[in-house]
Formats: structure tokens, sequence, C-alpha cells
């Protein structure tokens, strides 16, 4: 299978669907990873907290954690990128060009408004698509009106260390979202998730939409 995974910025994914994603590359599935901005940012005061050279370097470095070799980076603004033409295009052309058969992106009802505009860009550039999942928000942006339902499950017992190394490549990343609290946090929501489908550690996701097949060799 190809897999596409969608994110606004470098480490939304590993942080939401890491261990899925090595676990398809283990398993022998193409992965692509498409990111929509260089994700450097400044803090409220305009001060440059994480340049775009550093998260790149970064970003590019915890993908390659999971096995991702295949990662196209944009350059849309790291906090403003909105539900709009160019965005959707920028995706679709992407899809055009990789033609994935499953794509992950961001939960629509997340409170980061560059997730929300790249979720929605998403789910319109994938309008022909038929298997499109959403990955689980965390704290802060996941506390919305809308809850995230859990509704697929993925066993990532073989691939949880992977994931918690590719989160610690983010270095810059990492005193700012609270150091081995943000790590605990990350690995004890697995643990939760695959404490509801009886396995050690898990990955949750809703649907959009998914197309069952009965091919040998599909399930991920």
């Amino acid at each position: 299978m190809k897999i596409l995974a969608v994110g606004a910025h470098l480490d939304d994914i590993e942080i939401a669907c890491g261990g899925t994603l090595a676990k398809a590359v283990r398993s022998g599935h193409q992965v692509k990873v498409l990111i929509m901005s260089k994700s450097g940012y400044t803090n409220k005061e305009g001060d440059i907290q994480r340049s775009d050279d550093v998260a790149v370097m970064e970003g590019t470095n915890a993908l390659h954690v999971l096995g991702i070799q295949d990662i196209e980076i944009l350059d849309f603004p790291t906090k403003d990128i909105p539900f709009r033409s160019e965005v959707v295009n920028a995706i679709d052309v992407c899809m055009s060009v990789y033609n994935p058969d499953i794509i992950f992106t961001h939960h629509p009802f997340d409170t980061h408004q560059a997730h929300v505009g790249v979720s929605n860009a998403t789910i319109a550039a994938a309008r022909r698509k038929n298997t499109v999942f959403f990955y689980e928000p965390i704290t802060p942006s996941g506390r919305s009106y809308v809850a995230f339902r859990p509704q697929l499950y993925v066993d990532i017992e073989n691939t949880i260390d992977q994931k918690i190394d590719s989160l610690r490549e983010h270095k810059s990343e990492y005193n700012k979202f609270g150091a081995e609290d943000w790590i605990t946090g990350v690995h004890s929501r697995c643990g939760f998730r695959g404490y509801e489908i009886g396995k050690k550690y898990a990955e949750a996701f809703e649907v959009l939409r998914i197309e069952m097949s009965f091919e040998e060799g599909y399930k991920l």
C-alpha cells in the first residue's frame, strides 16, 4: 500500500501516528509525509523560538527514526495555514503524483488554527480518495468542544520505542512542551489506547471514510 500522512508542522505526525507509520514501513508499505510548513516560529513578543532550519533538521531526523525517507516540506506560514484554494491545490498535486491508498491528517475539530486549516484542505483534496483517517490531537491543541472519537486502532507495541525516540529528536520542542512530562504524556496516551483494545500500546484514529478490501496483504 501507499500511505500519505499530511501535517501542518514537523512533529505533528510523529506525536499522533509515528508508531503506525513506523509499523507500516516495517511491513513493507510505502510511506510519504507531506508537511505544510517549515515549522519555525516566534513567541508572542515576536522573538524567534525555533528557526526554520532547526525545525527542518530536527523534523527530518525524527522522521528518519521512523524509517520514513519520502518527506516533502512546503513553505506555508507556520501559524497560519488557511483552508484556501492554494493549500488544497498543494495537497491535491501531491496526491495526484503519489496516488495514496490511505491518507492520515489532523482532526478537523482541533483547536490549533493551522491544524484545522490543513485538515479541511486535506479533506477537500482527498474528495476522490476512499480511505481517510484523522489522527488524534494532543493537549493543548486537542481541547475542543467536539471530541475526538477513537474508531480505528493500530497496535504499536513493537514501534512505541521508535515513536518516542523520534520525539526526542525535536530537541527545540522538548523543553517547550514540558521535557519528560511531554514524553510521558504521549507514551501514556498510547498505553491508554492500547488498554482499550487489550494491547500494550496503540494509536487511535477517527474515520472519515474507509474502503474495505479483501485483497491479500491489505492489512497494516
